[in-house]
């Protein structure tokens, strides 16, 4: 492995990630830099510059660095949003039918 190609790959990676979380924390949409980011690391892993150990640990600091928090305690899981729309009363949650609401 080429450490210059290795360096270079995981910066643009880090560039790539701080992009997409900035757009969404200003309320963008982020589909594209989304698909090209899940383009490049599959690139990147293939040519074996990286592991998808590295890629979760690179995304994570950069989400801390631009959230301030991790992506666990950012993004709810979906238990937690029922528990929430029970406990709000909000049955709104619940019009979607279940088999859709357990494919995400």
């Amino acid at each position: 492995m080429n450490m210059a190609q290795r360096d270079l790959a995981m910066l643009d990676l880090e560039r790539q990630f701080k992009d997409i979380f900035t757009i969404s924390r200003a309320g963008g949409d982020n589909q594209t830099e989304r698909m090209r980011a899940q383009g490049f690391i599959h690139a990147i892993e293939l040519l074996q510059l990286c592991t998808r150990d590295e890629v979760q640990q690179l995304m994570e600091r950069d989400h801390q660095q631009v959230f301030g928090c991790t992506i666990a305690e950012r993004v709810p899981s979906k238990q937690a949003l029922r528990q929430r729309a029970l406990q709000l009363g909000d049955y709104h949650y619940f019009d979607e039918p279940a088999l859709y609401r357990q494919q995400d």
